[in-house]
């Protein structure tokens, strides 16, 4: 993220079943596993006895669903026979290579969303100037009172985030049904929770990343883009690398400053660039945009935003009272599981502007930003292994927030 720096007395939660569940489903994933913790910490004076849902079915299937679904029901329906279901590849993500493009996400969503019908849907929050959808996966119950965000990417070069985190995605869902944990599968581990996960916020900044011009679609774009090259140029800025670190969106917006915290305060850039223009007015962008409609169509209870790099937990906005200490435990626990270290926005006198900020300051809601990563973004290709092997470590019963249960 580099704008910021690059870099007790336990709490008693009543409901040990869901500090077991927490603690599977963080053995899934990280993101998945935060977003439970948030569910506790929010939740955690609140008797939890959910019954199976019924509409949960009917609720997702009238959201976006992909062609396959209707089509398998159409061909049942005419041949009274049921299909089965189809044999899910041993893998669906793509992690040759750290170069994971915009057109690569899409098709990896697409493939979970045909072998994984019931589980997800994928839907499109709005269209950015270079005409890519924005996609958002939405996993769990949508009538459920506990709903999570969880977005990566919307700085361009930091795009290795939509791959640990569409690596995530794949692997809970290929244990949502199978998993077993004292008795309650996966499935069951999530009634009253729903995930809203935006793989890469920024679509065209992660395409001018890897592509450069070159990935440009429009002609418009491609126009506007040499004006802000130019204007950098004249600035003074390092031309070397110019579009590989590319943070912006292709509007020269640096969408983690265009939230409407600290945006008349700050400074930035003064005209549309690679990296720190606040853009022309708050939430002004499509893609900014995006994550707040979410928290307007759902009761959103905590916000989890991956950047690069640091292996730093950012955290403590300057908010107070409950909203205070709900961020602290999510950060605690998000160091924990990561390793990383944490660190104060305010004692750190970093930018109040950005997601996270505003989420905790505007909203009430509690917000980490994870920094993943040591190195120059974009991160190198050596660093996806062992990014992703921490994930994989959090399977087993060693987990970290099974030690936060009242003795």
């Amino acid at each position: 993220m580099k704008d910021r720096k690059d870099g007790g007395k336990k709490e008693k939660f009543p409901h040990r079943m869901w500090i077991k569940a927490a603690g599977i489903v963080l053995g899934a994933c990280l993101c998945f596993g935060l977003g439970v913790i948030l569910f506790v910490i929010t939740n955690r004076d609140t008797k939890i006895q959910k019954e199976e849902n019924s509409s949960q079915a009917q609720t997702v299937e009238q959201q976006a669903v992909p062609a396959v679904k209707e089509e398998q029901k159409e061909m049942e329906s005419d041949t009274g026979v049921k299909m089965e279901k189809a044999v899910v590849p041993e893998k669906i993500v793509k992690t040759k290579d750290s170069l994971y493009t915009y057109e690569e996400m899409k098709e990896d969503l697409n493939a979970l969303s045909e072998y994984f019908p019931d589980q997800i849907t994928v839907r499109s929050l709005g269209v950015t100037a270079d005409k890519r959808e924005i996609p958002e996966v939405i996993l769990g119950d949508p009538d459920s009172d506990c709903h999570l965000l969880i977005q990566a990417s919307i700085h361009g070069r930091e795009y290795m985030n939509t791959q640990i985190l569409m690596c995530q995605l794949e692997d809970f869902l290929r244990n949502y049904e199978n998993g077993i944990y004292e008795g309650m599968t996966y499935r069951d581990l999530l009634n009253g929770l729903c995930l809203h996960l935006i793989p890469m916020a920024n679509p065209d900044g992660v395409t001018i990343s890897q592509m450069g011009l070159d990935g440009i679609q429009t002609e418009e774009c491609r126009a506007f883009l040499q004006q802000c090259y130019e204007s950098d140029q004249a600035d003074g800025v390092d031309m070397s690398e110019y579009w590989s670190s590319w943070k912006a969106n292709a509007r020269g917006v640096d969408l983690n400053r265009n939230f409407d915290i600290g945006w008349e305060e700050f400074a930035g850039c003064e005209h549309p660039s690679s990296e720190r223009f606040k853009g022309e007015a708050p939430a002004s962008e499509a893609e900014v945009q995006a994550i707040l409609q979410i928290q307007e169509e759902y009761p959103v209870k905590g916000c989890i935003a991956y950047h690069s790099s640091g292996s730093l937990v950012y955290w403590d906005y300057g908010s107070e009272g409950a909203v205070y200490e709900q961020d602290r435990l999510l950060a605690q626990m998000a160091g924990e599981v990561t390793g990383y270290a944490l660190h104060s926005t305010v004692a750190d006198g970093t930018d109040l502007a950005g997601c996270s900020d505003y989420f905790v300051l505007q909203l009430g809601i509690p917000a980490v930003t994870i920094e993943n990563g040591t190195g120059r973004c974009p991160l190198s290709v050596e660093e996806l292994p062992d990014l992703l092997e921490r994930n994989h470590k959090l399977y087993g019963d060693e987990v970290a927030l099974v030690e936060l249960n009242p003795t």
